[in-house]
């Protein structure tokens, strides 16, 4: 009866290491500063349902926030980095599969990437378009209603709060409509002008 036992239960523990889930992400050997980075990743055994995702943030600074990764066929994903600001020397990075109700399923191994002026990263034309839209989420209710620590603005058009709940971003999208409602006079001057804004009449003049 024990063999029969045993012999079951290494059955099992073999059909379970058969479908096991497990996903992997490339080491960046760097990532620039003020653009967007490209990783790839890749995941076996992903039932339906489940999103893969990026995970990253400002080394040492705050909580992670995750994008989606994108799919390019057999187990294989890319995903896009919103861009660093200058401060930002470091990210930390993950993926990560995530079932239905937002719990982790898989992970891969925890990676940093130093993050400088000198890291060329040509993007496709799909990935641009990725990169120029983005929408990151959220992991704690602390980070909503502000900027994503340690990247910029630029690309980050949509947010999801820790609680699945979509949103457009109100800060990028804030600095967008100010700049887009600023006068037309002032609109129109080139960038190496200036504009003189007289708000008192000269004693000079009537």
């Amino acid at each position: 009866m024990k063999r029969i036992l045993i012999a079951a239960g290494a059955a099992l523990l073999a059909a379970t290491a058969i479908h096991a889930q497990t996903v992997e992400i490339e080491q960046l050997q760097c990532i620039p500063t003020g653009d967007n980075a490209l990783v790839k990743a890749t995941a076996s055994n992903e039932p339906a349902g489940e999103s893969p995702r990026l995970y990253f943030k400002w080394r040492d600074h705050g909580e992670t926030y995750w994008v989606e990764l994108e799919p390019a066929g057999g187990g294989r994903y890319w995903g896009i980095f919103p861009r660093p600001e200058r401060r930002n020397e470091e990210v930390e990075y993950y993926a990560a599969l995530v079932d239905a109700a937002g719990a982790v399923v898989a992970k891969s191994a925890v990676r940093t990437a130093k993050v400088n002026g000198n890291c060329p990263v040509r993007l496709a034309e799909r990935e641009e378009g990725v990169a120029g839209n983005l929408t990151v989420g959220e992991t704690v209710a602390q980070q909503q209603g502000k900027g994503v620590l340690g990247f910029l603005c630029d690309g980050i058009v949509t947010r999801i709060n820790y609680q699945g709940i979509r949103r457009s971003d109100e800060i990028c999208r804030a600095c967008v409509v100010a700049w887009w409602r600023l006068p037309t006079a002032l609109a129109a001057v080139p960038i190496t002008g200036i504009l003189i804004i007289d708000d008192e009449p000269s004693p000079s003049r009537p």
